[in-house]
């Protein structure tokens, strides 16, 4: 039999190993705001986890997760390894690794097998037909499914199945919306958000959003799906939802979008249009390929409102300042 080594084992395993050992979580390319457990100095330390190798960085050093055990631990690597041989679950002859399964990850098999084979697209269900209650008429090309017997406290209800994804694609989120025939069923919650992937990962998970349709070069993003679907519908723009104005705030364009639209809703608090702003800015100086963000919102709700009862939009364009030549 082939024998599984520790140092293969613990690829992609790092967050757990560190929370063990009390020490910061993975924060991509984010600083930890605490104290690098090297040196002690604060805001300079990041653990990006690339490749599942448990990489960190600071002014001090820089390594891999063995390489930060080592370092902190006062330990040699064969007594870090056996004691993360316990862990893991490995086996004293590493034959084999029985990884430990937490409640997301078994709810997260579940939702993804069902997703798979038990569900439907929404076209000729009752989800297609609570859309078009809604005035909406484009239905979504990926990411969201019918549920026609969804569990709930007391008996079997409807459901719209989205999958909230982040920018390398993993699953982070279940988004659903219960229904009673077609209509939204009268319970609480209505809408719901499981996790699906540990708080260590989605704390700094990037741009999280139901990606309905494909990447283009002009792409929109709004809150809620309906909102997003009307977006499609008035504007013919390919339209993600961000499902709040929390993610909103995290989204940054994949490469070869050149304008990205923000639908922002128009509530009573300004969180909608505060966070567009707050997406806007962050995507005006980032890194991509944008040449302009353009912030658009109704006089009165969101955009399926105004699909509904036909009020007015507003925009504000920001094009994006490219270096002089000489």
């Amino acid at each position: 039999m082939n024998r599984i080594k520790t140092a293969d084992a613990v690829i992609g395993r790092w967050p757990e190993i560190f929370a063990y050992y009390k020490l910061p979580p993975v924060t991509g390319k984010h600083h930890f705001k605490g104290k690098c457990p090297i040196c002690g100095r604060k805001g300079k330390f990041r653990i990006d986890d690339r490749d599942g190798r448990g990489t960190f960085i600071c002014t001090c050093n820089a390594g891999d997760g063995w390489k930060l055990l080592t370092l902190t631990q006062g330990k040699e690597y064969k007594a870090l390894a056996d004691e993360i041989d316990l862990l893991l679950g490995i086996q004293s002859d590493k034959r084999s690794v029985v990884k430990k399964e937490t409640n997301i990850t078994t709810f997260r098999n579940r939702v993804t097998a069902c997703y798979a084979t038990n569900l439907s697209n929404l076209k000729g269900t009752q989800g297609e037909a609570y859309l078009r209650n809604r005035g909406i008429h484009v239905l979504p090309a990926d990411n969201v499914k019918y549920c026609a017997e969804q569990p709930v406290r007391n008996g079997k209800l409807q459901a719209i199945w989205s999958l909230v994804t982040d920018a390398k694609g993993t699953l982070c989120y279940l988004h659903r919306t219960y229904l009673d025939g077609d209509r939204k069923a009268d319970i609480t919650p209505q809408k719901k958000l499981d996790a699906m992937q540990e708080d260590s990962y989605r704390d700094h998970a990037q741009s999280p959003a139901i990606r309905m349709f494909p990447v283009d070069s002009t792409l929109g993003i709004a809150e809620g799906i309906e909102t997003a679907l009307s977006c499609k519908q008035i504007y013919g723009v390919n339209t993600w939802s961000v499902v709040n104005a929390g993610f909103m705030e995290r989204f940054l364009v994949p490469r070869g979008v050149k304008h990205l639209i923000i639908f922002a809703d128009n509530d009573w608090s300004a969180t909608g249009e505060a966070a567009a702003y707050i997406c806007a800015n962050k995507n005006l100086l980032a890194n991509n390929d944008i040449e302009k963000v353009s912030v658009r919102y109704p006089d009165m709700g969101d955009f399926n409102d105004l699909l509904q009862q036909g009020c007015q939009a507003r925009e504000r364009v920001f094009v994006k300042k490219t270096a002089e030549t000489a």
